[in-house]
């Protein structure tokens, strides 16, 4: 058994005090509200600057563009200081920076340039991540990955409700000066939370490369980037100016985005129920194909209704897959080397964040919109037949690791 597969007893943890807790919950909460307070006009609001199809996945592909080079340096930082915390309030200053940036931005060029700062923020959520995964023994990191995403999906449901409504009322730029201020909030909540410095020897390089080149998390890792490549392409990309184009409202495009996150929500911290009884190949094929359906229909639909319901069982797929698959990827690692793993993790499926929107956006000013929708729900069927085939082998590939 080698280094990344070391044995951990299940008491190589220690649950905080609620204060603690209390305060990273919180923290959470306001991280991921900044993030996506803006998400439900962020593709409409880079066209009303002017932005062709193909720019607008550069804006919403910059995000990806950047964690995918960034988190797995601050992955294998984070473990050779044996720190989490000070990531946390990093990631909460640039998401400052990031919507101060994207409210005064006069050309879509700047919104490129401010969510890719928003993407050094999104990449501390390796530490987010592996912080809360210590609170727990290391076979439940399915659970914990499911709370977490529980918690993120809570936030979204509320600021992409709140967000769409606020861009009603007194214009799309007021949505970033809002996910300003709720950074500045998670500045200030994060305090109380203490964490206790890892005493381990920081990993080598040959240990680092041996984490990089793990096959099981390299394979997980690949499926959830194919998955996301088609998710960003469409919810968090084209879904919006779909949903214009339809005639929706800037309230009605927060309410199509909450449709597809209540599902989401309720569906993480289950995700290792349905993963216990049908097994966990069988449950991921599940949640992609689902997601791969709303995808290929999108260009069928012809009124709001219908597409909220679409994005609504996207969002249940979602919530099936996803915590299913970062859970998955750290489970085989030992506790000391987590935050370089989720890094690689992260990283990885990074490049279908930027991706997905880019290539999407190249796609639609050819061939139009439609096209686009196709090609996501293309991708994610090979990520489901992926998960179906080859999931069941993670266990024969750890030993080969």
């Amino acid at each position: 058994m080698n280094k990344v597969e070391g044995a951990r007893s299940t008491t190589d943890w220690t649950f905080p005090e609620k204060t603690t807790i209390r305060a990273y919950y919180a923290g959470m909460f306001l991280y991921w509200g900044a993030l996506y307070v803006y998400s439900p006009i962020l593709s409409v609001y880079a066209q009303s600057l002017g932005a062709s199809f193909t720019t607008v996945g550069m804006v919403v592909g910059a995000y990806g563009f950047v964690q995918m080079w960034l988190r797995i340096p601050l992955g294998v930082w984070s473990d050779r200081l044996g720190r989490r915390l000070p990531f946390l309030y990093a990631g909460h200053f640039f998401n400052l920076v990031g919507c101060l940036g994207l409210a005064m931005a006069p050309t879509p060029m700047y919104l490129v340039v401010f969510r890719g700062v928003l993407g050094i923020s999104a990449a501390t959520w390796v530490a987010f991540t592996v912080l809360f995964a210590s609170y727990f023994p290391p076979d439940q990191s399915p659970k914990a990955m499911g709370v977490v995403t529980a918690i993120n999906g809570i936030s979204l449901i509320i600021v992409n409700g709140f967000g769409g409504q606020i861009a009603q009322m007194w214009g799309m730029g007021a949505t970033f000066y809002v996910g300003a201020i709720l950074a500045a909030m998670g500045l200030i909540v994060t305090v109380p939370i203490k964490e206790h410095r890892a005493t381990h020897q920081p990993p080598t390089f040959r240990q680092i490369w041996r984490i990089i080149t793990h096959p099981a998390l390299m394979l997980i890792a690949v499926i959830t980037a194919l998955n996301h490549y088609s998710f960003w392409a469409t919810t968090f990309g084209f879904i919006p100016l779909h949903a214009e184009n339809l005639g929706a409202s800037k309230f009605v495009l927060g309410i199509i985005g909450v449709a597809a996150l209540v599902p989401y929500t309720l569906t993480a911290p289950m995700n290792h129920h349905f993963a216990a009884r049908l097994g966990e190949n069988r449950a991921a094929f599940i949640g992609i194909m689902v997601m791969a359906v709303t995808m290929l229909v999108v260009p069928l639909i012809n009124n709001l209704p219908l597409l909220a319901v679409s994005q609504g069982a996207s969002g249940f797929g979602r919530g099936l897959v996803y915590p299913l698959l970062m859970g998955l990827s750290i489970r085989e690692i030992s506790g000391e080397d987590r935050a370089t793993a989720m890094g690689v993790f992260q990283a990885v499926y990074a490049i279908g964040m930027f991706l997905g929107p880019m290539t999407a956006g190249a796609v639609a000013d050819a061939v139009g919109l439609s096209g686009a929708f196709i090609i996501a729900g293309t991708v994610s069927v090979i990520a489901a037949a992926a998960a179906l085939i080859l999931l069941g082998r993670t266990n024969d590939l750890s030993k080969r690791g």
